[in-house]
């Protein structure tokens, strides 16, 4: 009798692929500007602006007394929360782990993802409200490709309203994905790009091009997303929900300024506060470059397991309200 290709062989697990779905593009720490604090919780000033747009200036005649005027200044506090997450790696799991699992490893992408997580909704949130905002407008569906596409006309209307408002046009633009797919459709956008494009790679409308049409700094685009269920046993619950939109499914987009590094007297739709929290543990292992945001790794003997714990302590805050604009319902009714 011949071997079968059955006994031949002995099933193992692949060591060079696994399956595992996670968001790919965070935005949240690129939104606002990121002001490091040495505290927790404390206060910044700001100055009003009526004052200084006010004329005061005035004919002085000779001998005369140069007019006098001044500017009023308010306090606004900040809060920076801690946010973390752990989980447990048992000793046995380590060591009767197939090669490809890596259980420290993705321990430690696990926990740093959910923060990530975490701070992405925080910030959505705040940015996809339009009581946080001086401007905001009911798009109608207005931006979904069609001949009644109402896009560029909508942005010109927010760009000069902004700017009537702060002293400065706004120099960025956060647009969830379906939006863009949309925008991608709209032949009067294509039209104006339509030079751009090369052979091999045709005109297209994208965060560039935007950026470029506009004159903005940067356009985001959100992609994230989350799940609503609540865990269960089977561990196959997921309803997907996008972040980056008012109201579900129906699209948004957030016009605004943001500095180009925060500093004392410039304008700003708002601030990511970033507190050090408990770096300088011994135990600390994974500081990250842009923020405080760490992994630390210890070991237990009464469980004989490893933890790996991942945290960040921050506030996002608006402040500047009047610096942004912000469109609901871009793609539907």
């Amino acid at each position: 009798m011949l071997p079968t290709p059955k006994s031949a062989h002995i099933d193992a697990a692949l060591s060079n692929i696994s399956i595992a779905f996670k968001n790919q593009n965070f935005i949240a720490d690129r939104v606002f500007q990121t002001v490091p604090v040495n505290k927790q919780s404390d206060y910044f000033y700001q100055f009003l602006k009526g004052a200084w747009f006010r004329l005061d200036a005035g004919v002085r005649g000779p001998g005369a007394q140069a007019r006098t005027s001044g500017y009023p200044i308010t306090s606004t506090t900040y809060t920076c929360i801690e946010y973390a997450l752990k989980h447990q790696i048992p000793i046995e799991l380590i060591n009767n782990a197939d090669e490809v699992l890596r259980p420290v490893t993705t321990g430690i992408n696990f926990v740093t993802n959910a923060i990530q997580l975490k701070k992405e909704k925080i910030v959505s949130d705040l940015v996809t409200t339009a009581g946080n905002w001086t401007s905001s407008n009911d798009a109608e569906g207005g931006w979904a490709a069609g001949a009644s596409n109402t896009f560029i006309e909508d942005m010109l209307t927010a760009m000069e309203t902004v700017r009537k408002l702060i002293g400065v046009k706004p120099n960025c633009l956060l647009m969830d994905s379906k939006t863009l797919n949309e925008l991608k459709q709209e032949s009067t956008l294509l039209d104006k790009i339509k030079y751009t494009g090369t052979q091999g790679k045709p005109a297209d409308v994208t965060a560039q091009t935007l950026a470029a049409l506009f004159e903005l700094d940067e356009v985001l685009i959100g992609q994230a997303i989350y799940s609503s269920d609540e865990e269960t046993v089977a561990g196959t619950e997921f309803t997907a929900v996008d972040l980056w939109e008012t109201t579900a499914t129906k699209g948004s987009a957030f016009l605004y300024y943001r500095p180009p590094t925060p500093g004392v007297e410039v304008p700003a739709a708002g601030y990511l506060f970033n507190w050090k929290g408990d770096q300088g543990q011994e135990s600390l292992k994974v500081p990250t470059g842009g923020s405080y945001r760490s992994v630390r790794k210890w070991w237990d003997d009464d469980t004989k397991s490893y933890f790996v714990e991942a945290n960040e302590c921050f506030d996002a805050k608006v402040v500047g309200a009047d610096a942004g604009y912000l469109f609901y319902d871009t793609i539907s009714t």
